[in-house]
């Protein structure tokens, strides 16, 4: 009995961290991810990911997997700010402090590859961008204060809104975002390709909620070899849980073997 209301604790500390419902307004945020899946060997409109259900549970943080590199590709942009809009991933510990990954002028099937390197205790991120033709357009690099970034979109110069909803006016999600579970699609300027599990899309509004139309349509970009961190709480309740399982299961097993 003891073991299953900890388990049930913990299907509670999961459920309660996973309230992160946004609306998307509008058909066209649909239409840009079902044309993903339209290529000649790709999965079909049918499996595209439902812009109101499919979300993904993230707070805004990521960090680059193992191979230090991640790669993001400008999927569309259909914003009347399209020429100005910028985005970049920033410092969780501060804001301020942030790399842009393309500039208003960068447009559909540019790239970025973002390069992170520990040097002397810092974290340096390095990014060049390619335009559609792959030809390098552009080089910088920050050093950050740790390994974990978020995005940001851009109305100008620097960071106007952020993946993490808490950093944004009236903590309003100003990015949705949607995992990838193996179907296959196709990326402008890409091949048709599987969508793993460390590859995200990230869908923007680029108004101020009050008096936008909610369409997250504005910016859409595919990043990919990255991982989303957690909240520090949800990782310490869910341990807390994860332990008095395993202290239950042990007593259960005790009394087990004196009965034997």
């Amino acid at each position: 009995m003891q073991l299953k209301q900890l388990a049930a604790s913990v299907a509670l500390v999961a459920a309660a961290s996973s309230s992160f419902a946004t609306t998307v307004q509008g058909s066209s945020l649909q239409d840009i991810l079902n044309g993903l899946y339209t290529c000649g060997t790709c999965a079909g409109t049918a499996a595209a990911p439902n812009v109101n259900t499919s979300q993904t549970d993230e707070v805004g943080k990521f960090e680059i997997e193992a191979s230090g590199g991640s790669v993001a590709t400008m999927v569309i942009e259909v914003a009347g700010n399209a020429n100005t809009n910028t985005f970049g991933i920033y410092d969780v510990n501060d804001a301020s402090n942030y790399l842009e990954l393309f500039s208003g002028p960068a447009g559909q099937g540019y790239r970025s590859t973002l390069l992170v390197t520990l040097i002397n205790g810092s974290y340096q991120f390095t990014a060049t961008v390619y335009n559609q033709l792959a030809q390098p357009v552009s080089f910088a690099y920050k050093t950050f204060s740790s390994a974990t970034f978020g995005y940001y979109l851009g109305t100008g110069i620097g960071p106007s809104f952020y993946s993490e909803a808490g950093k944004n006016a009236n903590e309003y999600d100003h990015m949705v975002a949607f995992q990838g579970d193996g179907d296959k699609i196709q990326v402008p300027g890409g091949i048709p390709s599987e969508w793993g599990r460390s590859s995200y899309i990230l869908a923007w509004e680029d108004l101020p909620l009050g008096s936008s139309d909610q369409d997250y349509d504005d910016m859409v970009v595919y990043v990919e070899s990255v991982t989303p961190v957690p909240e520090p709480a949800s990782l310490a309740l869910l341990g807390l849980g994860l332990a008095g399982m395993a202290a239950a299961s042990r007593r259960k097993q005790k009394q087990k073997q004196k009965q034997a």
